[in-house]
């Protein structure tokens, strides 16, 4: 397989989440998710830290109720090396605003292996949570 059908299938791999958040399928990402996958987030959110696979597949409808995946857009979706970077910008749920996110993900044998997510001025997303927040 050459590096360019290996990144195009890591690419996919990566798209396939957000469209499953978008088609509200947010979980029906997990079985392309590694056993050993890693999940790292900013600790001032309420779901910050450190995750295995399960932790984040139960996390994700948590994520869903604050980010709204149907107002996800791409500013960049780019693979090289089987390492995936989504740049997006993505709506608060119950606002007009919206975030971005910088993700950064590793993929081997088809499988997400590691997830490295940034936020970009989260402000948006921190008064709403503030003002509903999330169990």
């Amino acid at each position: 397989m050459s590096d360019t059908d290996t990144n195009e299938r890591a690419r996919a791999l990566v798209k396939s989440f957000y469209d499953g958040g978008a088609r509200g399928e947010i979980t029906s990402f997990s079985d392309s998710l590694a056993e050993h996958f890693e999940l790292f987030v900013p600790a001032y959110l309420p779901w910050g830290g450190t995750f295995g696979k399960q932790e984040y597949v139960d996390l994700l409808p948590r994520v869903a109720a604050v980010l709204d995946f149907t107002r996800l857009s791409y500013l960049s979706l780019t693979a090289e090396a089987c390492h995936v970077v989504a740049l997006i910008e993505i709506g608060v749920q119950g606002t007009d605003k919206s975030i971005v996110i910088s993700e950064h993900w590793d993929v081997a044998d088809d499988k997400a292996v590691r997830l490295l997510v940034a936020y970009f001025d989260p402000k948006a997303l921190l008064d709403q949570m503030a003002a509903h927040p999330v169990a």
